[in-house]
């Protein structure tokens, strides 16, 4: 083995030992693990130190000793002990709440807030200053971010910020949500404006109400049923539910009206009123009452006093129980009280007087004997109104028989009357029919003679004809015969002619005579021309095809 050989074999053997002794170094001191819920801040040991206005090491600056700036989230990392320290810290978690668990008190909101989805509140340690009066700043500044973090999980450097977790805006159906605006320009007020209702348009003092996003007050424009994540250092968001609540003041729960008639009987009221608000009502009752329990509590519950003791007051105790006058009291009332919220954003939908207990002046009730007098008045009414309608009626029965009986006479008339006028209408349409075959049949007959005269023109006409062809043929025969004479010669030429022309033979007969004569030489004669004759009568044969 040579030395060269030797000196190799260490320097490997150094090297692998090195390397081992790097790796567990590497695994066993500078790894660092950083499990799912947590982050690293990593620290600078050596350096210069950091300004005064720096609380952590920026990005891409490694020569400040002091806290990095850069969060490192889950994972494995490989940190040198010498130059680094550094410290696990808890990631941000924004919960998304529970929706499954959400209850709504009356007023609108969460009953409980710990099933509320939830909204990061950021405040910066470390940047410029905020000018002076602003809280609310923008990235870059030291304090309140405006921008909120909204539900999830965050690595947020506790060094540099500072996250509070505030409930979010969750607006539940059949509610929505008047904006209020905590900064901004302050807005100029006007002493009245015209604001829009679900009903139309009121004149309302304009308060805090505002139409600008940008100036601070309350905006016109309400958040509808929804989630909203929102900086509650910029806008506050209160709960109103729209629609229609009611309000029962009566003697069960010692709220009952009192007040008295024109004659001096103290009344007692269960009055029930069920009044609403929409949606474009809620930013004038936030600006000028509150809560929907101040509108109950300052506006209607007032009205619905002021309304009985003033329309009250017209009336009797008597009328007060009545049901006709009642059904007025009634009408009255409820207009008085919708004029007296008119002008507050509020409706009234039903106002409705549910008892009355009617009290003389030494504090007995009294409504037992005004309802046995207002009874005993009615049967008497009632009485009276009977009789007269028997009356009536009685009076209307004779006019019945009347006219009954003025119906059967006009219904014998009518039958009378009926049966005269199908009795002439009978007569005159036999005698009409019998004029109809009158005529028909003289017609007949004229027609008939008409035809007889025709037939015996026909008769006279075709015998003329008749005899005037007979004497023309004739004439052409006697003209045609004198021709045949005249062109034969003599008349015995003209019968010798016309008997050549007339002879026709169906028969020949030869008479034999006896041998040795000259019919004797002429018997084979005779069969030659009964055999011409025979083949002259026969028909010639048809030509083949």
């Amino acid at each position: 083995m040579t030395r060269g050989r030797i000196i190799v074999q260490a320097v490997v053997l150094l090297v692998v030992i090195g390397y081992g002794a790097w790796l567990g170094f590497k695994w066993g001191v500078m790894r660092v693990y950083v499990p799912h819920d947590k982050a690293l801040l990593v620290i600078n040991k050596f350096g210069k130190q950091l300004p005064p206005d720096l609380l952590a090491v920026p990005r891409g600056q490694s020569g400040f000793k002091g806290v990095q700036e850069d969060v490192r989230g889950p994972g494995r990392y490989f940190l040198d002990p010498i130059r680094y320290d550094w410290k696990l810290v808890d990631q941000v978690v924004i919960p998304a709440g529970d929706p499954h668990r959400w209850e709504f008190l009356p007023d609108g909101t969460l009953k409980d807030l710990k099933t509320a989805p939830m909204v990061g509140l950021v405040s910066s340690k470390q940047g410029k200053a905020a000018p002076p009066g602003q809280e609310i700043v923008e990235p870059g500044f030291k304090g309140i971010q405006r921008q909120v973090l909204t539900p999830g999980t965050y690595k947020i450097n506790p060094q540099l910020f500072e996250v509070t977790l505030v409930p979010a805006v969750v607006v539940p159906p059949g509610s929505v949500g008047v904006v209020t605006s905590l900064v901004g320009e302050v807005a100029g007020t006007a002493q009245t404006q015209s604001v829009g209702t679900s009903r139309g348009s009121s004149t309302q003092p304009a308060g805090r109400l505002v139409a600008a996003a940008g100036q601070r007050g309350i905006l016109e424009n309400v958040l509808q049923p929804g989630i909203y994540y929102l900086n509650p250092r910029i806008v506050r968001v209160d709960i109103v539910p729209v629609g229609y609540d009611q309000i029962t003041l009566d003697a069960s729960t010692k709220s009952a009206i009192m007040f008295y008639s024109s004659d001096g009987y103290q009344v007692d009221a269960d009055f029930t009123v069920v009044w609403g608000r929409g949606p474009a009502d809620a930013p004038m009752i936030i600006a000028n009452i509150g809560n929907v329990d101040l509108v109950q509590r300052n506006v209607i519950e007032p009205a619905m006093k002021a309304a009985c003791q003033n329309v009250g007051a017209k009336y009797t105790a008597r009328e007060l129980i009545q049901g006709t006058t009642r059904e007025d009291f009634q009408r009255a009332l409820t207009s008085s009280l919708e004029d007296q919220v008119a002008g507050r954003n509020v409706h009234i939908l039903l106002a409705m007087i549910r008892g009355l207990a009617v009290k003389d002046s030494s504090g007995k009730d009294a409504t037992g004997g005004l309802l046995a007098t207002i009874q005993r008045a009615n049967i008497e009414v009632e009485r009276e109104l009977t009789n007269r309608q028997k009356t009536q009626t009685a009076m209307t029965t004779a006019k019945l028989e009347e006219a009954l009986k003025l119906v059967d006479v006009a219904r014998e008339t009518v039958a009378s009357e009926t049966n005269v006028k199908v009795a002439n209408i009978l007569a005159q349409g036999q005698k009409k029919a019998a004029e109809i075959d009158a005529q028909r049949d003289l017609n007949v007959a004229e027609i008939a003679l008409e035809i007889a005269q025709l037939e015996a023109q026909r008769t006279r006409i075709l015998g003329q004809a008749q005899a005037d062809v007979a004497r023309l043929r004739n004439d052409a025969e006697a003209r045609g015969a004198k021709l045949m004479v005249d062109a034969l010669g003599t008349p015995q030429a003209y019968n010798l002619y016309t008997f050549a022309r007339e002879f026709a033979p169906t028969e020949i007969r030869l008479i034999f005579a006896g041998p040795g004569t000259f019919w004797t030489d002429l018997k084979n004669f005779e069969a030659a021309a009964a055999r011409k004759l025979l083949e002259e009568s026969q028909p010639p044969p048809a030509p083949r095809p």
